[in-house]
């Protein structure tokens, strides 16, 4: 897995149905050479599938929350899994030192005090840092009232699949090619679907707590600007929180420990009062209420 495909990974991942001719485009290779860097990927298990589900246009007060912490468990494994199952948990990766990275949606700010309850007591989690995501972006509804039962049923067809052809979800859903290419692209210019990549790479995947010191304040544009300009893609994610803003988390890759060593003092060199610097063991992305409420509404549709 070299930098191409970490590239290629963030694209899908970012829109799992982006054509393979618009990557080639972007990459200046051919189409031939895309196909095999992804069929290689899918066939080393890094891309597990590739998913869409019900996007944040259908939920307009949806707030993503990053939870970090050590569990006070012997068994990591299980307590894994049994966070795993709450319904606002999306994904959970376990790192060096047994630190947990813990990502939930939830529907409203009024169901954070319960997410949070739940995983310190089911993790024993005492020190458990709690940060409201802002880098979401806000979204625009254009359209809200043509939600329509189409819709769901065409989201639902793609859910494991989103690279299905318009024709198969025609034929699945029973409609035309005309009408499902009509409205799949309202569903995506108003962000109702969202599509997505299941995947967990083979390289040195890092999470770095950023604290900045009490006295200053960085601006998040000019934050991620800056990692961009000085890391480039070796940048996966970073976040910044509306409530902690003093603390910023990124993620990068590396092809090695020397060069996270390399990013890791080229960071202690800025305007950080501490960089935590913690190496992904493993991860496990979990179903959560938004495929529950997609699920919901078309045993709706099959019983009308």
């Amino acid at each position: 897995m070299d930098e191409i495909d970490i590239k290629i990974s963030m694209l899908l991942m970012a829109n799992s149905r982006t054509p393979y001719k618009q990557l080639a485009d972007n990459f200046h290779i051919s189409v031939n050479s895309i196909h095999k860097r992804v069929k290689s990927l899918v066939e080393l298990g890094i891309i597990k599938d590739f998913k869409a589900r019900l996007g944040f246009g259908n939920f307009p007060n949806i707030s993503n929350i990053v939870m970090f912490g050590v569990p006070n468990v012997k068994d990591k494994k299980l307590i894994l899994k049994k966070l795993g199952e709450n319904e606002y948990i999306y994904n959970i990766s376990r790192a060096s030192g047994n630190l947990f990275y813990i990502h939930a949606f939830i529907r409203n700010l009024n169901d954070l005090d319960s997410l949070v309850n739940f995983v310190r007591k089911t993790g024993r989690i005492s020190e458990l840092i709690v940060g409201i995501d802002r880098t979401t972006p806000p979204i625009l509804i254009k359209d809200r009232k043509k939600v329509t039962n189409l819709d769901y049923l065409i989201v639902d067809s793609l859910k494991d699949n989103s690279r299905k052809t318009i024709s198969d979800v025609a034929e699945e859903v029973g409609a035309s090619t005309k009408t499902i290419k009509r409205r799949l692209d309202n569903l995506i210019e108003n962000y109702l679907i969202e599509f997505y990549l299941d995947w967990f790479p083979n390289l040195i995947f890092t999470m770095i707590i950023l604290k900045l010191k009490s006295d200053s304040l960085i601006d998040d544009r000019d934050f991620d600007n800056s990692l961009k300009k000085t890391y480039g893609s070796r940048i996966v994610y970073s976040w910044t929180f509306s409530n902690l803003p003093h603390v910023k988390l990124i993620c990068v890759w590396t092809d090695s420990m020397k060069e996270l060593q390399d990013i890791e003092s080229s960071l202690l060199s800025e305007n950080f009062d501490s960089v935590e610097v913690t190496v992904l063991i493993e991860g496990n992305n979990f179903p959560t209420w938004r495929e529950t409420h997609l699920k919901e509404k078309i045993q709706e549709i099959n019983h009308s």
